[in-house]
C-alpha cells in the first residue's frame, strides 16, 4: 500500500514538472534585437569620393602685379598649394561697401575664379573671425593689397558688376612676407601679359609653353551603377540597344538614360518636371554637390566651371582637371553637368570612366606664346575680343575605346561667347569643345 502511494506521488511530481516546463517553453520570448522598421539601403557608389565646397571651387589664376607688370605660377601645383594655404588665413574686420572697380595699388595679388562665387559660400572657402552676415551678391575676383607700415593685408572681394565690395584684414606678418616675396623676387613665377576681354582683364603666360601630352589608362564605370543611382525602381528598367555605340535605359516613367559606349559617357533626362523654379546659385551648387556626393561620383579631380540660374534654367557644370590643367573633350567626356527643375534633378550628364594609370613616355609639346595668341585673336576676322571671356592652356581629351585609355594633348582654349573652344590657329575656325 505504501509502495502504491509512493508511485502515485512520483507520478504527480513528474506531471507537475511537465506542466511547468511546458508553460516556461510556451511563455519564453527570446531577446532578439529588433531591426529598424525603415531600413535604408546603402547608396550606390561609382567608386569616387565625396567633396566639400572648398575642394570644388578653386581659382584658375593667381596673378601678382608689380607696377603694371604681371606674373603667374609656372607650375599649377604651386598655385594650388598657395590657395590651399589661403583657406586657413584668419580674416578680421569684415565690412561691405560700394566700389568703383578694382582696388588701386602698385602691388596687388589677384585671385581669379572661373565662375562667379556666391558670397554665401565665402565662409566655406575662407576663415572669417566671428559670425559674418554675408551679402547676397557674388564675386569672381578677390584682391590682396599691402599695408607696408603695419605688415598687414587688405582682402577685397569685388562683386561681379564691380559696384560692391566686401573687405577684411589679414593681420599676419608671415603671410604678408610670403606674398611680398613672390611680388619682389618672382621665384617660381613666369611673366604674364594682360588683355581686355568681355568681362575685364584676361591674363595669359607671355612666353612659349612646353607641356607634355599624356596617355592615361582608364577604368570603366558600369552603366548599371547609374541605373541604380538615377531610377527609383531599378528592377523595372528596360535596356535597349539603339546601335553599336548607343544603349538606352528607361522605366517608362522616371526618365531615359542614354549610354554612349564609344566615348564612355551617359546622358540622363527626367521629363516629369515640366516647369522651372529659379534657384539661388549657392543652393544649386550645394544641392548638386550633395547629390553627387551621395553616389561618390567625384571620380577624378573636378572644379566648378559654370553656374546658370534663371527662370528657364538651373544648370551647373564641373570641369575635369589633370595636374592643375582643365581637360576639354566633346559630348560630356570631360564634364559633369546637372540641371534642376523645381529643385529636382532633371538632367545629369557625365563620363563613365575614371583616370587611373599614367602610361607615360610622351614628349613635350611646345605651344605658341600667350603674346602670339592675343595677337592672332586680336587681328582675326573670325573672332572678336569683346566676346572672349577667358583664355587658358588645357588638355584636349580623346577617348581610345580600343585601348581603354585617353590621350590628353595640350592646346590653347578660349571661352568664346560663353562656350569653351579649342583655338584652331590654322584657319581660326571655331570648333566646339567641352560639351553640348
Amino acid at each position: 500500500m505504501q509502495l502504491e502511494t509512493v508511485k502515485s506521488f512520483i507520478l504527480w511530481v513528474l506531471v507537475g514538472i511537465s506542466f511547468v516546463l511546458s508553460f516556461a517553453l510556451w511563455s519564453y520570448r527570446p531577446n532578439f534585437e529588433e531591426l529598424p522598421q525603415n531600413v535604408v539601403e546603402e547608396s550606390t557608389s561609382l567608386g569616387g569620393s565625396e567633396k566639400s565646397i572648398k575642394e570644388l571651387i578653386e581659382p584658375d589664376s593667381i596673378i601678382f602685379e608689380n607696377d603694371n607688370t604681371y606674373y603667374g605660377f609656372s607650375n599649377p601645383a604651386d598655385r594650388n598649394s598657395l590657395y590651399q594655404d589661403m583657406h586657413k588665413w584668419s580674416l578680421y574686420e569684415f565690412r561691405t561697401s560700394s566700389a568703383n572697380g578694382t582696388p588701386s595699388g602698385k602691388y596687388r595679388v589677384e585671385v581669379i575664379f572661373p565662375e562667379v562665387v556666391p558670397m554665401e559660400l565665402a565662409d566655406d572657402l575662407f576663415t572669417f573671425n566671428g559670425d559674418i552676415n554675408m551679402p547676397g551678391w557674388g564675386f569672381k575676383r578677390l584682391f590682396f593689397t599691402f599695408n607696408q607700415d603695419t605688415k598687414t593685408m587688405n582682402v577685397t572681394f569685388l562683386s561681379d558688376d564691380g559696384n560692391k565690395q566686401a573687405m577684411a584684414t589679414v593681420n599676419n606678418s608671415e603671410k604678408y612676407a610670403q606674398l611680398w616675396e613672390y611680388l619682389t623676387t618672382f621665384e617660381g613665377l613666369s611673366k604674364y601679359i594682360r588683355t581686355e576681354g568681355a568681362e575685364g582683364s584676361i591674363y595669359v603666360p607671355g612666353n612659349q609653353q612646353s607641356i607634355s601630352s599624356k596617355s592615361i589608362a582608364v577604368e570603366k564605370i558600369d552603366p548599371k551603377l547609374m541605373v541604380d543611382t538615377l531610377f527609383t525602381d531599378p528592377d523595372i528598367v528596360r535596356r535597349n540597344r539603339v546601335n553599336e555605340n548607343e544603349i538606352y535605359f528607361t522605366d517608362s516613367a522616371r526618365g531615359i538614360m542614354r549610354v554612349y559606349t564609344n566615348r564612355r559617357t551617359v546622358e540622363f533626362q527626367n521629363p516629369l518636371q515640366s516647369s522651372y523654379e529659379q534657384m539661388e546659385p549657392a543652393e544649386l551648387i550645394d544641392k548638386s554637390r550633395l547629390n553627387i556626393n551621395d553616389h561618390q561620383g567625384w571620380t577624378d579631380e573636378y572644379n566648378l566651371m559654370a553656374v546658370n540660374t534663371n527662370a528657364s534654367n538651373n544648370k551647373v557644370r564641373y570641369q575635369m582637371y589633370y595636374e592643375g590643367y582643365p581637360i576639354f573633350g566633346s559630348n560630356y567626356s570631360s564634364v559633369i553637368e546637372q540641371q534642376y527643375r523645381e529643385t529636382e534633378l532633371h538632367q545629369y550628364n557625365r563620363p563613365l570612366f575614371r583616370l587611373v594609370n599614367y602610361l607615360g613616355g610622351d614628349e613635350a609639346t611646345k605651344l605658341i606664346s600667350g603674346a602670339r595668341v592675343i595677337d592672332k585673336l586680336s587681328s582675326s576676322s573670325s573672332y572678336h575680343m569683346d566676346q572672349v571671356y577667358d583664355i587658358k592652356v588645357g588638355y584636349c581629351l580623346t577617348y581610345k575605346s580600343d585601348a581603354d585609355a585617353v590621350m590628353l594633348e595640350p592646346a590653347w582654349f578660349m571661352d568664346y561667347n560663353g562656350s569653351w573652344q579649342k583655338i584652331d590657329f590654322s584657319n581660326l575656325s571655331p570648333q566646339q569643345e567641352g560639351g553640348n
